[in-house]
């Protein structure tokens, strides 16, 4: 197929489902054929059922894992976000914030990732930097319900009262 006389890629991509790559000039023996199957990360899955167990140490392992293999960009993000919450849970708010600036940097549009962060600044008493990133993430997603309670945390913390602890998002 040619279109303006120069060769059309055809390409047909669903996840989960395989597509070739082929341009006219070649054989249809020889042509060359490139192969993409893609599918969420089962170490992902896996990870987020334990965050969800409570189980943050073994998250943590899963979520490495999950690192160490082939991930798009996005499930990459969603793998720091991962040790990021498990840090959050553990109260380990370097590592955690390490992970959340990593998860921010490759997915800088995702609202969960600056609720997190936020989450480790409320909890470590820097509560206008709390308020800063709940306020990104509530630019990204005003709808949530999760991002405007921690704000109204933030807010009480800021007046002196002792409030429970902010609510974390689940990896996704």
């Amino acid at each position: 197929m040619r279109l303006l006389n120069r060769p059309v890629i055809a390409l047909a991509c669903v996840l989960g489902t395989a597509f070739s790559v082929s341009a006219d000039r070649f054989s249809s023996d020889a042509m060359p054929k490139l192969e993409i199957i893609l599918r969420a990360s089962e170490n992902l899955k896996r990870g987020n059922e334990l965050i969800i167990r409570g189980d943050a140490i073994a998250a943590r392992e899963v979520y490495a894992r999950a690192l160490r293999g082939t991930l798009t960009m996005q499930q990459r993000a969603r793998a720091h976000n991962g040790l990021c919450v498990s840090y959050i849970m553990e109260e380990e708010w370097v590592d955690a914030l390490k992970q959340c600036n990593t998860a921010i940097s490759i997915a800088p549009n995702n609202w969960r990732f600056y609720n997190n962060r936020g989450n480790i600044f409320l909890e470590t008493g820097e509560i206008g930097r709390a308020q800063e990133e709940y306020a990104r993430g509530l630019e990204l997603a005003p709808s949530s319900v999760v991002i405007q309670r921690n704000i109204e945390l933030a807010e009480g913390r800021a007046q002196g009262l002792k409030a429970e602890r902010p609510q974390n998002t689940r990896p996704i």
